[in-house]
């Protein structure tokens, strides 16, 4: 594994091909519902949504790929997003070197 960020309503961990958006714990059983994990291989990425956290806001990272559907609406939209995950301030370090680790698979 390269990286894993655990955020609010799941986690990621990224693979040299792969990346694995997992789903427990509370938040997600609220915002996701019963789902397991969800493997999307490096090359289907086509764009990646990054919002930092404001002061009042939690960030999160939002996943698009090629024959998925994403949420376009914001925070709230991607609490729900399948493709996405939410994250607070405290979290902030670790998704951000995700995506950079990500960002470097992605344009090899």
């Amino acid at each position: 594994m390269l990286a894993q960020a655990k955020g609010l309503n799941g986690s990621l961990e990224l693979h040299p091909k792969m990346l694995v958006i997992r789903r427990s714990g509370f938040n997600a059983l609220v915002s996701q519902g019963v789902k397991g994990d969800k493997e999307i291989a490096i090359s289907q990425i086509s764009a990646v949504q990054f919002k930092v956290p404001g002061t009042f806001t939690n960030g999160y990272i939002q996943f698009s790929f090629i024959g998925g559907q994403e949420s376009k609406s914001g925070i709230f939209d991607a609490v729900k997003d399948e493709n996405s995950v939410v994250f607070t301030k405290k979290q902030l370090s670790e998704f951000e070197n995700l995506k950079s680790e990500l960002n470097e698979l992605r344009y090899q």
